[in-house]
């Protein structure tokens, strides 16, 4: 009898011991796990603020300011880019005088328009014009006694001018310009012989003896 209670006494003691050993193996464990972790990050601190990034939009404070439209602006072009010198006598240019009213773009009627043609040899020319209603100048530039300027880029400056307006240039910067070319003529069919077939083989009639 005494026998089997020591040996209770042994299982039970034995059960308690490996409880412990098991519990302080495993708070080990998890500590060793703990360290590890926090090693491994090398970043910032965890009571570290994140960093943020605010937008802040429609804020007038730090907006750059939308730049205002002049009060007056002009541009000016030809209506052919590379006309034929030996088909056409003059060509046409366009300019237009527009100014700001109450932020709108509105023509100026009735200016005066000064076109100055820099042709390639240095020569100049002047042509004069009035402003329609809606501010458009037209104006057209001789080109029949100009064969020095074949192949070659001719500028047309302008210079708008209205009492109690205002004025406005198109300078050489944004001035028109156009290019006299030599443009071959075409054939047209049938050219050449009597009998409209563009061959050139009609036959003649024989006279009789």
């Amino acid at each position: 009898m005494k026998s089997r209670i020591q040996e209770l006494w042994k299982t039970k003691i034995s059960s308690s011991l490996l409880f412990k050993c098991g519990t302080v193996f495993l708070f080990l464990l998890l500590n060793a796990l703990i360290v590890a972790c926090s090693s491994a990050n090398t970043g910032a601190p965890v009571s570290a603020p994140a960093v943020t990034l605010t937008i802040q939009a429609g804020n007038a404070a730090n907006a750059s300011p939308t730049p205002p439209l002049p009060g007056f602006w002009c541009g000016a072009w030809a209506t052919q880019s590379s006309p034929a010198a030996n088909m056409t006598s003059s060509v046409g240019v366009y300019a237009k005088f527009t100014q700001n009213v109450n932020g709108n773009p509105q023509g100026v009627g009735g200016a005066t328009a000064i076109a100055t043609v820099q042709w390639p040899g240095g020569n100049t020319q002047t042509l004069t014009a009035t402003t329609t209603a809606d501010g458009l100048a037209v104006f057209s530039v001789p080109v029949t006694n100009e064969k020095a300027a074949i192949g070659r880029i001719t500028l047309v400056t302008v210079q708008f001018n209205k009492a109690g307006v205002g004025s406005c240039t198109v300078d050489a910067g944004r001035a028109a310009f156009f290019t006299l070319v030599v443009a071959s003529p075409t054939a047209s069919p049938g050219a050449g012989n009597g009998n409209g077939n563009g061959n050139g083989s009609g036959h003649k009639r024989r006279k009789r003896p």
